[in-house]
Order: structure tokens, then C-alpha cells, then sequence
């Protein structure tokens, strides 16, 4: 009866464990959309911002910030709605 009762206990612990972990999963998505939102006006008006500047004075190296912008705005993009969650994920369980 006591083995019994301490199977049920540990099987109760790990569903209460799988659900905190698929809650904080949920969080982290929510995070990385919310965040997207600001990144995303940011990298947006730098963007327009910096080339309009590059074209009136002529120096294209005005442009060079867009591009680690770019690999930082794709990374929130996947995080966010992309397939990272499900990649990490498949990290942990392999």
C-alpha cells in the first residue's frame, strides 16, 4: 500500500513538474512576442532612418548597422513565432 501511494506521489510531482515547465515555456513565447513588438518599431525606423541618411549624404557605410540588426530582429522572430521553443526542446529530450 505504501509503494503504491509513493508511485502516485512522484507520478503527481512530475505532472506538476511538466505543467510549470510548459507554463514558463508559454511565458518565455509571451516575452519574445511582447518584446518583437518594440524591437521590431525600433529596427524598423532605424532601418527606414538609416538609409534615408545613407542616400542624402551619400555614405553607404551608414547601412552596415542593418545588418546585425537584421540578424538580431530574425532571431526574436523565430524565438517568437519561429520553431526555437520546439528546437530547444527537441535538445532537451535527445
Amino acid at each position: 500500500m505504501l509503494v503504491n501511494a509513493n508511485y502516485r506521489l512522484m507520478e503527481r510531482q512530475i505532472l506538476m513538474q511538466n505543467q510549470m515547465r510548459e507554463r514558463q515555456m508559454a511565458m518565455q513565447i509571451a516575452w519574445s512576442r511582447e518584446f518583437l513588438k518594440y524591437f521590431g518599431t525600433f529596427f524598423s525606423v532605424a532601418t527606414v532612418g538609416l538609409t534615408v541618411g545613407a542616400v542624402k549624404r551619400k555614405k553607404p557605410v551608414l547601412l552596415a548597422p542593418i545588418v546585425p540588426l537584421g540578424f538580431i530582429f530574425a532571431y526574436q522572430m523565430d524565438s517568437a513565432y519561429g520553431t526555437l521553443i520546439y528546437r530547444m526542446r527537441g535538445k532537451l529530450h535527445s
